[in-house]
């Protein structure tokens, strides 16, 4: 579950996370996000799902224990993102800012509206909106949960 820069070790925003052992900077790769690739998202019906959609009606299945990257929890202030090598045919977790020895690699999973609504945020981020929802939808989810609240 480990790999020779990063170690998974209980995560304040949750469950386990991936920390850095050593400092990264920006660009550089932290480490594969490895598993098969398919032409179907994963199925949630055999525990959590690690997927990341590569390309339209591409998936790749991240939840082996050979992949640390699956432990790279959601933030709304990412210190890292996934970039998919289309040359070298892998996806990379890389550093999108300076990152500290024994700091969290977090990302962006960039989810929906629909999806963000079943998924509470814990990052702890200044400007988080309580849900894990991609940074460009962000402002739309604030002004929906600002007119959607009851009135005095």
């Amino acid at each position: 579950m480990n790999g020779p820069d990063v170690v998974a070790r209980p995560s304040p925003i949750a469950g386990l996370g991936l920390f850095a052992l050593r400092a990264f900077a920006p660009g550089e790769r932290i480490a594969a996000y490895v598993g098969p690739v398919s032409a179907r998202p994963p199925s949630d019906a055999d525990g959590e799902v690690f997927a990341l959609e590569i390309s339209p009606g591409r998936w790749l299945d991240g939840r082996g224990p050979d992949n640390p990257a699956r432990l790279a929890n959601h933030s709304c202030a990412p210190a890292a993102e996934l970039i998919w090598d289309e040359a070298g045919r892998q996806a990379w977790l890389t550093a999108i800012r300076p990152l500290a020895p024994g700091e969290e690699i977090t990302i962006d999973y960039g989810f929906s509206l629909a999806e963000s609504l079943r998924h509470p945020c814990r990052c702890g981020a200044p400007d988080c909106v309580g849900r894990i929802i991609a940074a460009p939808r962000r402002a739309a989810l604030r002004r929906h949960l600002r007119f959607s609240r009851p009135r005095d």
